[in-house]
């Protein structure tokens, strides 16, 4: 009979399909230079004890990023009679104190925020041959809705110093983040010169809390090699 025939070959071809897409494959994602530290803590004496204080600082939106695609910076800036964007350099800032309320959530449990003033006018970085380059003065909220990167544009910009412990910036929290709790400010510098080669130290400078400065660690940036592994998916990460 036919339809027992035409079954069978069915069952053949996807078979044959089912082991070809099994089939590993090598993949492969680019270098690239990142931070050698993301994550700092401050102790600040206050009125009801101790409170710690966290900083978060990302290059990358490392939600977004995985797989074969490359880490790049998504930030490119269109300057006035010029044909093309440029890319420029930006560091993401998340900062907040231990359970902070949540304003992205309209919930009102939590610990009050601790006001956290940063200035960008302080920031700069040092290159491989010693020369400096400062920060642009303004701070940039996070406010796209998907993505955590900066947009160079008025209503995104802030005037040094801000609070970036602020309920403006808590509100603001995309979908595919590197902190689903709290959202982000950015310095940016005006650069286009970062690769994965890059030996910068980037110098935040401090923070100010309750009338105390909180020097920031220098920034370093570390190398990452060529990653190469086999893949039997396409979504599979390495």
């Amino acid at each position: 009979m036919a339809y027992p025939r035409c079954i069978k070959s069915l069952s053949l071809l996807l078979a044959a399909t089912t082991l070809a897409a099994c089939v590993p494959w090598k993949r492969e994602r680019a270098a690239y230079a990142d931070l050698c530290q993301s994550e700092f803590q401050f102790k600040v004496p206050g009125p009801k004890g101790e409170s710690t204080l966290y900083l978060e600082t990302y290059l990358y939106d490392h939600a977004a990023l995985w797989g074969e695609k490359r880490y790049e910076q998504a930030l490119y800036v269109q300057y006035p009679g010029e044909k093309y964007p440029r890319p420029e350099f930006y560091v993401q800032l998340i900062a907040y104190n231990t359970d902070r309320q949540r304003p992205s959530t309209n919930s009102s449990g939590g610990e009050p925020p601790i006001p956290i003033v940063y200035d960008s006018r302080q920031a700069y970085i040092t290159f491989e041959d010693g020369s400096r380059l400062n920060a642009r003065p303004e701070l940039y909220l996070g406010i796209n809705e998907t993505y955590d990167f900066p947009v160079v544009y008025a209503p995104a910009a802030r005037p040094s110093p801000y609070d970036i412990n602020s309920d403006e910036v808590h509100r603001n929290i995309p979908k595919m983040t590197n902190n689903k709790r709290y959202g982000s400010a950015y310095v940016i510098f005006q650069t286009d010169k970062f690769d994965a080669d890059s030996k910068w130290t980037i110098h935040l400078g401090a923070l100010e809390v309750q009338g105390q400065k909180l020097p920031i660690p220098p920034l370093e940036l570390c190398y990452h090699p060529v990653k190469k592994w086999m893949g039997i998916e396409p979504l599979m990460r390495p």
